[in-house]
Order: structure tokens, then sequence, then C-alpha cells
């Protein structure tokens, strides 16, 4: 029963594509309500630059969709979930082929095929806005089963819409220049400024920033958010190497080394000492054409018993830069 169930869900999948791509490039709801039989809307020819004249002649597959979901699909729950199975895409595959013919057979040329800036009007049921949006919006609640709206309600919604005023993005955009310009000019921490505004008030508050936030190790070695330490191997670097590397570059010797959820090396680990003798490629298993990997270390605490301490993470190059 379930092969049976299986085609007829596949067979609805492919219709439901080919009929939502049909209606994407015909519009024949639109043509149906506003224009005479077969007509292309004037907002699509003034978008896509359809020839006038373009007759939309429907979909074939409109009755035959309509037959599928008047079906009632039996279930068994005893039954086991068939282990999956590959589809054939040859049906996707014509479908793409009949587009591109019936795109072709408009002889569009490429200065036909740009996009065109359109000023919005609500109130001119001429141009097909509210239309199209009423379209556009209704196959997409259609997908995600939302409740569509009519015409009436989408002006409605479409005319509440207050736009972004262009006021407010000038004045982030200078602000964040501004604090660019201190960066590059290597200005004193205490000329950097936070800004909190409110044009429609108008208000405008600026606050000193407040130091980041320092991570002690121990002996004076700290790190913030914004540090990653870096170690650059080679091809036979090991698991020991790096950990004598870090030891000499950054004054701490790691106790824990970890890649994501994957623990190279945890001492109390049984085996993982063996692997202080392994390359780290052969730990890591770098991907093809990414020079680097992420680390999480961690440190040993001052007093037995307590939790280890956390560090950077550390960012290991398997080959030197000018390599």
């Amino acid at each position: 029963m379930w092969k049976e169930e299986l085609a007829v869900f596949d067979r609805k999948r492919k219709l439901v594509c080919i009929l939502l791509l049909e209606r994407l490039f015909c519009l024949a709801s639109l043509r149906a309500k506003l224009l005479p039989e077969g007509e292309t809307p004037p907002l699509w020819q003034a978008v896509f630059c359809y020839p006038r004249g373009w007759v939309n002649t429907g979909s074939p597959h409109e009755e035959e969709v309509s037959v599928l979901f008047q079906q009632v699909v039996q279930t068994d729950e005893a039954i086991r979930k068939p282990d999956p199975i590959p589809v054939s895409s040859e049906d996707e595959r014509n479908a793409l082929l009949q587009l591109e013919s019936a795109i072709l057979a408009n002889k569009a040329t490429k200065s036909d095929l740009q996009m065109k800036e359109l000023n919005f009007e609500k109130d001119d049921d001429s141009n097909g806005h509210i239309d199209f949006i009423t379209a556009a919006s209704n196959l997409r609640a259609k997908m995600y089963n939302i409740e569509p709206a009519d015409r009436l309600k989408t002006k409605r919604i479409a005319g509440k819409i207050i736009p972004a005023i262009g006021t407010s993005t000038a004045a982030v955009s200078g602000l964040v220049a501004l604090e660019l310009i201190k960066v590059v000019g290597v200005c004193p921490f205490q000329a950097y400024k936070n800004c909190f505004f409110n044009l429609a008030i108008p208000i405008i508050v600026f606050t000193e920033t407040a130091a980041v936030r320092k991570t002690e190790i121990r002996n004076g070695i700290s790190f913030t958010i914004w540090d990653r330490w870096t170690i650059h191997g080679k091809d036979n670097f090991t698991l020991l190497d790096f950990i004598n590397t870090v030891k000499e570059k950054y004054g701490i010797e790691p106790i824990m080394v970890v890649q994501g959820v994957k623990m190279l090396y945890v001492p109390v680990m049984p085996g993982h000492v063996k692997r202080l003798k392994l390359t780290m490629q052969k730990l890591v298993k770098p991907v093809v054409n990414k020079k680097y990997v992420d680390l999480t270390v961690s440190f040993a605490p001052e007093i037995d018993g307590e939790e280890d301490l956390p560090g950077p993470p550390v960012r290991y190059y398997f080959a030197h830069e000018n390599n």
C-alpha cells in the first residue's frame, strides 16, 4: 500500500510545483479578475517586458491537481516506515524544459529582461499593483498554510505601512564613519563614544564606552572576546609540537585541546597520551582547500581540584603563510 501512497504523494508534489511555476509566469488569477481573456497584466508587462498581446492559455495540470487532492490517503500505523528509495527527476527536467521553451517563445532580448523601478500606487486600480501584491502574498500564504487575504485587506495593510526615512540611516552612517576615523587615527580609548538618538523627539545622547572585559588565566596572562591566538605548523607538526609552541609563544602550557565536540587531547582519557606523537593533520583531518582550523584549549588551575582555566580560541594553520 505504501508504494501506491508514495506514488500519489510524489505525483502531487511534482504537479503542484509545475502549477505554481506556471502561475508565477502567467498570473492566471489576475488575468481572470482584471483583464480581457488572455491579456497580460500591465504590471508584468512593465516589470518583465512581456510583449503586448501575449496570451496565457492556462495550465493543463489544474484539473489533474484538483482530482489528486480530492483523494484520501489511507494510513496504517502498524506499517513500518519504508527505506527511502530514489525518485526519478525526469518529470522535473521536463517541466524545466517546458518553462524554458515558453520563455524563449516570447523572443525577449537581453535588454527586455531588465527589472524596472515602479512607483507604488495603491489607489490606482488600473496599474495592477495591489493585484500583484495580493496574488504573490496569497501564493506564499498557501505554501505555509496561512490564511489568505482578499484584495481589500491587502490594500488596507499596504496603506498602513510607514516607510523608513533616510535621515536615521544618514545619521547612523555618519556616526559610524566618525568612529572609524578614530580607529584609523589611533585615538586614545577615551575618544570613542556610544550614541543613542531618536530624531522624532529629537534627542541625541553620547556615552563613554566601557572597556572590554578581560578574562584572567594566570601569571598576568589574560584575553578578551576579541583575542585569538595563532599557531603555524607544517606537514610533520605533531600534537606535542603544538602544545610546546603554545607554551613558548604565550607562556602557558595547555592541558586539553578540543576541536568542536571532538576531544583531541585530554590526558585523563585512555590512549590520549599516545596521541602526542601523532601529526596534527592526522588528528584534525583538514578539509580540502581550508588552510586552518579553530581549536579550543584550556589550562591547568593554580590549585589542584579546581576547574580548568579557559583560554581564547587558537587558530592552527597547517602551513606557514609564506608556503
